[in-house]
Formats: C-alpha cells, structure tokens, sequence
C-alpha cells in the first residue's frame, strides 16, 4: 500500500452480552456498540447466487441460510470445523451473508458467480451501484480481508514501516512527504519524522513506478530510503516493516498561555484507549483546562465504545444523560436489531462490561474544536454527529471529513473476513445524513513542515484563533519557519480501509 499503514479497529466480531447496567439513565437502553472506525476506499460491486443475466433488482430470490452454508470452503481448515467444500459453496455462502445482512440488500445485482475465479471477486461486486449526496459511491467500504492478518490488526498490532504518507503531487515529479509516524514503529525507533520527503528509495528516483512501488508496500525485505528534511539530504536509512503496538494517544497539554487543552488522537482502535484518554482529561482537568481542542486529522476511526466514551468526557453527565450517542439502524429485514448506543460514562472490562468503580472524567464543555481532514472517518465523525446531537457546539478545522455514517460486522468463511455496510448510525436527533463529510468552519491547509501540537501549525493557530475571535484567518501563521519551504497545497490523504470499520456488541436493559 503506497498511501498508508494498514491499521485496524476491533470489537467482537460476535455479539456478547453483557451485565445490566445498575445506573437509571442507562436502563432505557440497548447499550454498548462497540464500532470499529472508518479505513477508507475498498472494492466495490453487486451480487447474485449464480443466477442469469445482470438484474439490478433481483426479486423473490430465496437464499438458504448462511448460517447452513457457512464453513464448507475448497481449503479448509479442519481443526476450525471447516470441512471439504469448493470456492463455489463459499460464493453460496456470501450471497445469503449478503442477502440476509446488507443494509443496502435490494440494490444488489444477480450477476453470476461463476464469472468470477475466487470468493473474493464476487463478494466485491456485491454491493449497491447507488451514489451518494456527493455523486460518489453510495458505497466506498466494501472489502475483504484474510482473517489471519484481520485478527492480527484488531489486535493494535501493526506491521509495516509505522509511516503515513502524503502526496503532494503522486505524478512525475512525485512529491511525497511524512504525515505521521508511530512512535513504536521501526521508521520511528530510526528517527523518521513528520514533514520529511522522500527522494529515493534503494537507490531509485522515486519516480520510477516499480521501484516506488515495491519499496512503499512493506515485505519481508529491507529497503534504503533518503530524506530530506528541511534543506538538508539525511544519510540512507534502512527499512523493513515489522510489527509494533500502535500509539493511539501522542501528545496532550494544556496550550503555553492559554486554558486551552490539546489532544493529538490517532484512533480509536485499542480497546485499551480508554484509559490513555481518561488519564489525558483528568490532566486536563486538573490544569484547569475551560476549552478543548482534540486533534482527528489522520485519524480513520475505531471502536465505537471508545468514541462514545470520549463524547462523555467531552460533555459530560448533564448533557449526555438518557441520550443517544449513536442509534444503530438495519436494514428493514432486522429492524428489531436496531438501538440506541448511549455515552458510556464507565471505564469498560476487558469482558465489555461497566466497571462501576472507575467513572470516566469530564470536561463539562459546551462546545469543542476538532482539527479534521479527508482522513477522518467513522467513529471520528459518529464522535462529531454525537455530540452535535445533544446540542454540544463542534467546531471543525481542516478540511472536509471522508463522509462514513455506516458500519460492519465483521463476517469470517474460508479463511476471510468480509466487511459489508450492515448499518448507518444516527445522532439523538436522528441525524445520519454525513455522507458527503462534514464540512469545516475554517478551511486550513495541512503543513506537515510543523510539529503535531505546536502551536504555531496552521490548523491549530486557526482553532486558537477560531475559538477567541469566532473568525477564520487566510493566514493564521504569520510566519512560516524559515528553514522549510511553506507547502502550498494539502498533501492527499486516503484513511485505511481497515479503519473505516464499525462493529459492535450490545446489551438488553
């Protein structure tokens, strides 16, 4: 992948139940929705059993369930149940899964299946051909992936060179620079930093295509990369990916002269989040923080629960009391499925239930400023939809969200998990309509020439000056650092299909 690090969200791919709430406000719910995020562009395409021709509208198709026709696979694994089947029983399989449980069923072709060589195939070209708001695909999340490496990465462990790059020209001749690094990352433990351009790779202008190509898609070997970094060529460093624990939380302070809090978040994946973000608010809150300013720009989603909990440390009990977060909406085939998932006010178990003994922090604000771009998605923005659903002022600086009300449960056959759009959330307000992304208040561009946190880095000098004056400045940072070229346009920036997730568990009242 040229673009970015694979990263992934995780909750139960199955639904666990957990132990009813003790506190009133949460009674009158179905709680606890554990959404995975938002990782960008998959493949994409319609379906059908095997049937003739290409009917948009398949009608009074019946499917066996997908429950009878799952584990029978063309190599399967013995030891999980799976017994002695072909690629086309496991495409039987993905037709029903698809039939019973998309949230766009009705719209999906009856293409035939034996056109297609693997399950993989068919299962991208089962999906709506409908466009969204914006005149793009209704559907830009469908994909699949081998369930070995999906566990692996909804586990928060990574493996690859720890880096996200942006392309500020992808064309001859290339322009690509250093986003984000991981701090645990090998790229990070080798001094790799934001803002650095890449020259070269194994010796290559990186405007040769193969060489490009295979040094960015991280293998088993090991690759010689040049940077520059600010006017000076750095000495070739070595790279080979490796795995590494993801760094959800990186930097969290109270801005120098202000009462302004600042939390630079990367995701919502690790179930273990929660308490870096709990810890990161009582810090704040100590330093007598009365403004806040969290910062979501690469940041692709995660779990739903985390999400959630973060809406509360934001808002707190008054505002969030008896209030949905983000209401799960199926498709009118499961619609006793749908729920509302509240703001979790507790600390969870590893088992997903309440802790009672460790209620989360809170900031009672009444409003809150998030730096945003391309690259938020999912429970990014479901984070952003919550709280404007309860009335919180959200204020957004960047640019345009990716636009990801939807969410998976995460399906596994044969040795792959597939991902397909089974809900769209919706606000308090019943509010689900972000397709197209949200917009910003103030457009900035991303410099990657400054620091994540500094203060004098275009986004944040805007929202400091958005949130004293309620007014965007052309030109927030009156100097650019001298040693840097100012970049003139806003690298591009796809988030990771693997975070563009959304899967959750729940519980009855």
């Amino acid at each position: 992948m040229v673009n970015n690090r694979l990263l992934a969200s995780k909750e139960a791919s199955q639904s666990k139940q957990l132990a009813r709430p003790s506190r009133t406000f949460l009674n009158s719910y179905w709680a606890l929705g554990l959404i995975s995020i938002a990782l960008l562009t998959a493949c994409g395409g319609g379906g059908g059993s095997g049937g003739a021709g290409d009917d948009k509208n398949p009608v009074n198709i019946t499917f066996a369930p997908s429950a009878q026709l799952a584990k029978t696979c063309a190599n399967p694994n013995l030891s999980a149940g799976e017994k002695q089947g072909t690629v086309e029983n496991e495409k039987t399989w993905i037709r029903s899964f698809i039939d019973e449980r998309y949230l766009w069923y009705s719209d999906v072709p009856n293409v035939d299946a034996s056109k297609y060589a693997t399950a993989q195939a068919y299962f991208d070209v089962l999906k709506t051909s409908k466009k969204n708001s914006a005149d793009k695909d209704l559907d830009r999340f469908h994909f699949s992936y081998p369930t070995g490496l999906w566990n692996q990465y909804s586990n928060g462990v990574s493996l690859d060179y720890g880096i996200q790059w942006g392309a500020l020209s992808k064309d001859p001749p290339r322009n690509y620079v250093v986003l984000n690094v991981e701090p645990n990352s090998p790229a990070g433990q080798l001094g790799v930093r934001r803002g650095d351009k890449l020259l070269s790779v194994d010796g290559t202008n990186i405007d040769d295509d193969v060489a490009l190509n295979k040094a960015l898609d991280p293998d088993d070997s090991t690759h010689d990369f040049v940077f520059q970094r600010g006017q000076t060529n750095n000495a070739p460093i070595s790279l080979r990916a490796g795995q590494y624990d993801l760094t959800p939380v990186r930097a969290t302070q109270l801005i120098p002269g202000t009462t302004v809090g600042y939390i630079y978040l990367d995701s919502f994946l690790q179930f273990n989040t929660q308490n870096i973000l709990a810890s990161a608010i009582s810090g704040l809150k100590s330093q007598n923080a009365r403004d806040l300013v969290i910062d979501l720009r690469y940041n692709g989603g995660g779990l739903i629960s985390v999400s959630s909990q973060l809406a509360y440390m934001i808002a707190g009990p008054s505002a969030s009391n008896r209030k949905t977060f983000y209401k799960l909406v199926y498709n009118d085939k499961r619609i006793k499925e749908n729920y509302p998932y509240p703001f979790l006010p507790y600390i969870l178990k590893p088992e997903y239930d309440y802790d009672y003994n460790k209620q989360l922090p809170s900031l009672d604000l009444r409003s809150v400023t998030f730096l945003v771009d391309h690259g938020t998605a999912s429970a990014s923005e479901a984070l952003i939809n919550g709280l404007r659903g309860i009335g919180i002022k959200v204020n957004l600086i960047g640019s345009t969200t990716y636009g990801k009300p939807y969410g998976f449960n995460p399906q596994a056959n044969c040795g792959q998990t597939y991902f397909a759009v089974e809900f769209k959330g919706e606000n308090n307000l019943g509010f689900s309509d972000y397709d197209a992304g949200f917009t910003p208040n103030c457009y900035v561009k991303d410099d990657p020439s400054y620091a994540l946190g500094d203060p004098s880095e275009p986004r944040l000098a805007a929202a400091l000056q958005y949130m004293a004056t309620g007014k965007c400045s052309a030109n927030p940072v009156t100097a650019m650092k001298a040693s840097i070229p100012a970049i003139n346009t806003s690298p591009v920036f796809e988030p990771n299909p693997m975070r563009l997730l959304s899967i959750h568990t729940k519980i009855k009242p």
